[in-house]
C-alpha cells in the first residue's frame, strides 16, 4: 500500500506501488511531480534521461547476455524458501527496467527499487515490485538483513562515500546474499584500449569527445561524486571484510560500429553505445555550466564531440566494470 515509511532516514520518503489507485495530493520530489494514480509527472529532461537509461539497460543486458553477473550465485540466493520470501533491492533503479525484468524473472521474490526520482509508469506492474523515493547517501538503516540480492548500477556519480555505501549494502543483505555492482567509466580509451590523455586542441591525439567527458568527470568529482569507484570497487570489497567470493570483470564496448571484425551482436551493441553517448553528451550542459564554463565553450565542446561520435571520425572504446560478492555468513 502507498505510504510514507517513517522508518527511513530520508526526508519526504514516498513509498508507492503505481498500480494501486489511491488519490493523494501531488507532491514535488527533487523537482519532479508525482502521484500514485498510475501517473508520474516528470520534467522533459527526466523523460529523456529515463529513455537513455532504458537504452543503457539493453546495452548492459547485451554485454552480459543476461540481467546479472554471477548467475549461479544469484539463482542460489533467490531460490524459493519455506521460511521467508526472497527479496531483491535495486539501488539507483532509474527507469526501473532492471527491477521490472527481475520481478518477472523471479515471480516468487519481492523486488524493491529506489531512486531520487520516480520511474515512468506506462502500465500495470507485477504485484511483486514496488518503487520508493530515497537517497542512498543517507543509508538503509530501515533495511537491515532484508535482501538476498542487492543490485546497484551506474550510481557512482551521485554517491559521496562509496566505501560507506558498501557497508550499508552488507548490513541490508542477509548472510549469503549477493551484491551486484556495475558502472561505466568517464575515462575513454583508444583503438588499442589504452586510456586517452587529457589533451588540448592541436595536441597529437586530441579528441573533443575526450575533452567534454574529462570536463564532466571533473565537474562530477568537484560535486563530491565517487566517480572513480567503478575501478576501485573490487579492492574496496576485499578491504571491507563483510564479503567473500569476490569477482569482477571489465568489458570494452566501441562507441559506434567502427570495428570491422565485429559480430552482428557486437555491432548492434556499438551502435546502441553511440546513441547512448550522444544523448549523454547532449545532457552535459547544465553540469558544465554550473562549473563556470561559458555557454559558447560548452556548446562548442558538445557540438564537436557529437560530430566525432556521429561520423566515427575517432575510434573510441568505453569501459564497463562489474563486481560481485557474497555477504559472509
Amino acid at each position: 500500500m502507498s505510504s510514507v515509511r517513517s522508518g527511513s532516514p530520508a526526508p519526504s520518503l514516498y513509498s508507492f506501488h503505481p498500480s494501486i489507485d489511491e488519490r493523494l495530493v501531488l507532491r514535488s520530489v527533487h523537482g519532479r511531480i508525482l502521484n500514485s494514480q498510475n501517473e508520474t509527472y516528470m520534467l522533459p529532461a527526466d523523460v529523456e534521461e529515463h529513455q537513455r537509461l532504458d537504452l543503457q539497460h539493453q546495452i548492459y543486458t547485451l554485454m552480459l547476455g543476461d540481467l546479472y553477473t554471477a548467475p549461479e550465485m544469484v539463482h542460489h540466493a533467490l531460490r524459493p524458501r519455506n521460511d521467508y520470501q526472497p527479496a531483491i533491492f535495486d539501488v539507483g533503479t532509474g527507469s526501473g527496467s532492471w527491477a521490472l525484468d527481475m520481478a518477472k524473472a523471479f515471480p516468487h521474490c519481492n523486488v524493491v527499487g529506489v531512486d531520487l526520482a520516480p520511474i515512468r509508469v506506462t502500465g500495470p506492474l507485477p504485484e511483486n515490485v514496488r518503487f520508493e523515493i530515497d537517497d542512498a547517501n543517507l543509508g538503509f538503516a530501515h533495511y537491515r538483513q532484508n535482501f538476498d540480492v542487492i543490485h546497484a548500477r551506474a550510481i557512482s556519480a551521485g554517491i559521496h562515500d562509496f566505501k560507506g555505501l558498501l557497508r550499508e549494502f552488507a548490513n541490508a543483505l542477509r548472510p549469503g546474499g549477493v551484491l551486484l555492482l556495475a558502472d561505466g567509466e568517464m575515462q575513454l580509451y583508444d583503438e588499442s584500449k589504452e586510456p586517452l590523455a587529457a589533451l588540448e586542441p592541436g595536441e597529437p591525439g586530441f579528441t573533443w569527445t575526450q575533452k567534454v567527458f574529462f570536463a564532466a568527470y571533473n565537474a562530477m568529482k568537484n560535486r563530491g561524486g565517487c566517480i572513480d569507484s567503478p575501478t576501485l570497487t573490487p579492492r574496496w570489497l576485499q578491504e571491507d571484510g563483510h564479503f567473500t567470493n569476490i569477482g569482477w570483470n571489465k568489458i570494452f564496448v566501441p562507441i559506434g560500429p567502427w570495428v570491422e571484425t565485429a559480430s552482428p551482436r557486437e555491432r548492434q551493441m556499438a551502435e546502441m553505445m553511440r546513441t547512448n553517448t550522444l544523448t549523454h553528451i547532449n545532457g552535459m550542459a547544465p553540469l558544465l555550466l554550473s562549473e563556470g564554463y561559458f555557454p559558447e565553450t560548452v556548446e562548442k565542446m558538445q557540438r564537436e564531440a557529437a560530430i566525432e561520435v556521429q561520423s566515427l571520425r575517432v575510434h573510441l572504446y568505453s569501459r564497463w566494470n562489474f563486481a560481485w560478492a557474497i555477504k559472509a555468513a
